[in-house]
């Protein structure tokens, strides 16, 4: 039984250790010098001076970011972006794959923004913001 209790503590201390990191990239030649708050008000609709891109749900990477940046659950966001698309406000980013499809969408798509593990970032894209 001790046994047991040991590995769940352990459990418990290295879960944090298995999540992912997150950062965020943007296009080469811009935007630069974005601080968390520009960031999050590009993925808030507060903010047109760059081109969001999303990960599509059940991404661990997306639910970090959110997490770090807008500080919003996934149900959070989809009622954001439900009440902004109802009322005209705006739409919601355009959404990709993976992390690996972000790079390569931030990559082809000048003045955009988006955020991936950086694992699969290259010199392609600029790291613009780290945790």
């Amino acid at each position: 039984m001790k046994t047991l209790r040991m590995m769940a503590l352990a459990g418990l201390f290295a879960a944090p250790l298995s999540m992912a990191e997150v950062v965020v990239i943007a296009h080469p030649d811009g935007p630069d010098n974005l601080s968390e708050s520009d960031v999050r008000a590009l993925y808030l609709n507060r903010s047109d001076a760059a081109t969001p891109f999303e990960i599509a749900e059940g991404s661990t990477i997306r639910r970090e970011f959110h997490d770090w940046i807008t500080g919003r659950s996934n149900s959070q966001l989809k009622s954001f972006w439900a009440e902004q698309t109802f009322t005209g406000e705006g739409e919601p980013p355009t959404e990709v794959g993976d992390s690996a499809r972000m790079v390569d969408e931030v990559a082809a798509t000048p003045n955009s923004v988006g955020y991936a593990d950086p694992a699969d970032v290259d010199d392609s894209v600029d790291v613009i913001l780290t945790p």
